[in-house]
């Protein structure tokens, strides 16, 4: 997984690895510890670990939480991993997402380690489930190296007669994450008819390959929205930077935006930021000569279009008949360009057409089969 942006995703994959029905002086409560299996990205607050406390029986009426120790496992130091916070999910659905109450907040102070939430006094245990996330705020230049996680000590729960349960969480541990890995680059650049992107990886894991997508935002009468131009497979896993490259072509004049959707092998996807660039509209209408030329059976023809006009490309034989028309539609300005087959034609000079808008321009080409 190359990390770039957190992404955030209802459906999470979750472990249920202890349950405890605790008994105290006045009552029981259900405790269910879930491991949130996280997937860290720089410079966000991402959650780790839930705890569900449910079934609440308290004879006299109250039951609270008065603190919960943690202890932190892994290789982050203080350099990753900036505070650990205490939220009580008001939602329900193990995500940062502003629906949260923060009940304590300590600095992280490397690992391994242990620290102790301390609950603001009084809060009640309802007759309904609470749940509490356990959350690591990971710094922007988190090393990719680390990983990080979390193993459960002790909660401690009393209740109004003045008896003081404690839940061991006995084996409790999350397992360690790998810290996010960035890209270490991303640009996109404009030479002649083309804008090359390139980026690069510090390390892979898992990665399935970049999506390529590609939006205009100065098309008029369009919505401006992000398209799937190409796909580039990505290397695995890997420890070592890794370059990639693309050259998109055939473009349309505009400020165009580019952006990279990384694809786990497990269908798991995150996008970078968007790169932009302003890619100018040819200044004369051009006809390029068709490559490869003498061709058999398929060559390319590409051309450039000032302003945006409705174009007709056509090919004719040398008495002027017309034997296919290849483009007859409206189009933007920039660079465009089109394949003409001719299997079933005969060998022989052809001419082919472009008229846009007042302007026109013609040129030969030779099928030798």
């Amino acid at each position: 997984m190359i990390r770039i942006s957190k992404i955030l995703v209802a459906n999470f994959f979750l472990f249920i690895f202890t349950i405890f029905s605790v008994a105290f002086a006045q009552g029981s409560v259900t405790v269910t510890g879930t491991d949130l299996t996280p997937t860290f990205s720089q410079g966000t607050s991402t959650p780790i670990v839930s705890l569900s406390f449910s079934n609440i029986n308290n004879t006299l009426g109250q039951a609270r939480i008065t603190n919960i120790q943690v202890d932190r496992t892994g290789t982050a130091t203080v350099d990753d991993v900036e505070f650990v916070r205490l939220y009580e999910d008001a939602n329900k659905n193990n995500i940062v997402d502003g629906g949260e109450t923060q009940l304590d907040i300590k600095w992280f102070l490397g690992s391994p380690g242990s620290l102790t939430f301390i609950i603001p006094d009084p809060y009640y245990l309802p007759t309904t489930t609470k749940n509490l996330l356990i959350v690591y705020d990971v710094k922007a230049g988190a090393n990719t190296s680390h990983t990080a996680g979390a193993m459960m000590l002790s909660t401690y729960i009393s209740d109004n007669s003045g008896g003081l349960t404690v839940i061991t969480f006995t084996g409790m541990t999350t397992g360690n994450q790998p810290l996010p890995v960035e890209l270490t680059s991303f640009t996109a650049s404009v030479q002649n008819e083309t804008v090359n992107l390139k980026w690069e990886t510090a390390t892979e894991v898992n990665n399935c390959g970049f999506e390529i997508q590609r939006r205009n935002t100065e098309i008029r009468n369009q919505k401006s929205e992000w398209k799937k131009i190409a796909f580039i497979q990505g290397c695995g896993n890997s420890n070592s930077p890794k370059e990639y490259s693309f050259e998109d072509k055939n473009l349309q004049a505009g400020k165009l935006q580019y952006r990279l959707k990384q694809i786990d092998f497990d269908g798991k996807f995150e996008y970078s930021n968007a790169v932009e660039v302003n890619f100018d509209a040819p200044v004369n209408l051009v006809l390029d000569q068709n490559y490869p030329n003498p061709f058999n059976p398929t060559t390319t023809i590409k051309y450039e279009i000032p302003k945006n006009s409705f174009v007709k490309l056509s090919i004719y034989d040398l008495l002027g008949r017309e034997i296919s028309t290849l483009v007859n539609q409206a189009q933007n300005a920039g660079y465009h360009e089109v394949t003409f087959n001719a299997k079933d034609l005969s060998s022989g000079i052809y001419v082919y057409q472009i008229q846009a808008g007042e302007f026109s321009r013609i040129k030969k080409m030779l099928l030798v089969k």
